[in-house]
Order: structure tokens, then C-alpha cells, then sequence
């Protein structure tokens, strides 16, 4: 009978212990504010997502991942998925930048066909404005190359690549990789060397943003005229 009375005593206490915490859980839970992620201006600021925050300065650097098809309702790009990087909070909204993208995993091994080969380029690129960028390029061939083929496609995808970089800022840059056009102009220059079955930019990261990208190089300067005093 004791041990009875006992347990009971502590199963009372559990219980309120557990509805005190579901108590605080929720009054948090009611405490937050549901924020709407927007993608930037040149993906015509469409929401991207939601999401609860006790303060707006908690928003920022939080990511969201999205798809193509989210973006453009095109059901083909479902396989494209995004990557923005929240930077700041105005209201209940908040406002993105592109931080990357990737084709996912199953899509591209269902491009693999023998016989051919699968030709990939990766390297860092830096846009008019100051943004270092990495970019993964990949050529599917309808027959088998050669070494001397493949040298020859990734040197022209790394052509095509630089010179756009070069000559456009951020934004737009990212606008002809997401939709596609950049990858258009690839495929022109690389079916020059070897008939080709799908050229595409499957992957991009932002390593680093124009601030960074300017310490990196006074960084650089301050070394190398160290050296020279040397």
C-alpha cells in the first residue's frame, strides 16, 4: 500500500513535470514568428519557403534548398536543387542570396550509357564584381572519346566559362547558369571537337563574396612585397 501511494506520488509529479515542459514548449513555439523566404531579385523574388524565428537577427546565415521546379514550375528542373543563404530581415520577410546549386545524385547516373563517355570540368571563377564562384561542368559524348578529345572539351568549357565570368556580374551570371544559357554556349564550342548528347553545369558553389575576394588580395600584395624587400 505504501509502494502504491508511492509510485502514484511519482507519477503525479512526472506528470506535471511533463505538462510544464509542453507548457514552455509551447508558449516558445508561440513566441516565434514565421518569416517568408524570398529568392533574390533575379529570380523575381518568389517565396522559397517559411520558417519560425524568435528574432530577426536569428534568421541570418540560415539556408534554405529549393528546387528549380520551385522557382520556374517547370516539372523537368525538379532534379536542380538550389542553395540560398538568407542575409537579411525586413519585416516578415526574408531576403536571399544564391550560395550554389546541384543536380542531384540519381539523375545523373541515369545519363550514364555505354559506349560514351561522361567529361567533367571544375574550376574556380571570379565574376566581374568580385565574386570567386566554383563551377562543375559536365559532357556527355555519343561515342567514346579519346584523351586528346577530353583535354580538348575541358579546355574549351574552361574558355567559354572564364570569358563569360569575366565579363558579367553576379547576378546575371547566375541567372545563365541556373536557366541553362551558359551551359547552351558550352555545348556550341565543345560539339566543334566531339559529337556530344548533353552538356550541363550541374554543380556551383560561392567560395567568397567582392570583401572577402579584396582582403584575399591586399592579403596577397602585403606578402609579395614582403618578399621583394627581402
Amino acid at each position: 500500500m505504501i509502494f502504491w501511494i508511492f509510485q502514484y506520488e511519482c507519477d503525479n509529479q512526472m506528470s506535471s513535470k511533463s505538462r510544464q515542459t509542453a507548457a514552455r514548449t509551447k508558449d516558445k513555439w508561440r513566441d516565434k514568428i514565421w518569416y517568408q523566404i524570398l529568392a533574390p531579385d533575379y529570380f523575381d523574388n518568389k517565396e522559397i519557403g517559411k520558417t519560425p524565428a524568435g528574432a530577426p537577427e536569428q534568421m541570418i546565415g540560415r539556408t534554405v534548398q529549393p528546387t528549380l521546379y520551385d522557382l520556374t514550375g517547370d516539372f523537368d528542373k525538379i532534379h536542380v536543387k538550389l542553395r540560398f543563404k538568407i542575409l537579411e530581415v525586413a519585416g516578415q520577410q526574408a531576403k536571399t542570396v544564391f550560395y550554389g546549386h546541384e543536380w542531384s545524385s540519381d539523375y545523373l547516373r541515369g545519363l550514364v550509357r555505354r559506349g560514351t563517355s561522361r567529361i567533367d570540368w571544375i574550376g574556380p571563377i571570379l565574376t566581374k564584381d568580385d565574386y570567386l564562384m566554383r563551377i562543375s561542368v559536365i559532357v556527355f559524348t555519343t561515342t567514346r572519346a579519346k584523351t586528346s578529345q577530353e583535354h580538348a572539351v575541358r579546355k574549351a568549357a574552361e574558355k567559354v566559362i572564364r570569358a563569360h565570368a569575366k565579363k558579367h556580374v553576379f547576378d546575371d551570371l547566375v541567372t545563365k547558369v541556373i536557366l541553362g544559357d551558359l551551359a547552351a554556349e558550352v555545348h556550341e564550342e565543345v560539339k566543334k571537337i566531339i559529337p556530344i548528347r548533353q552538356c550541363e553545369i550541374r554543380k556551383s558553389k560561392v567560395l567568397k563574396g567582392p570583401e572577402e575576394v579584396k582582403v584575399r588580395r591586399a592579403r596577397l600584395r602585403r606578402g609579395t612585397a614582403a618578399e621583394k624587400e627581402a
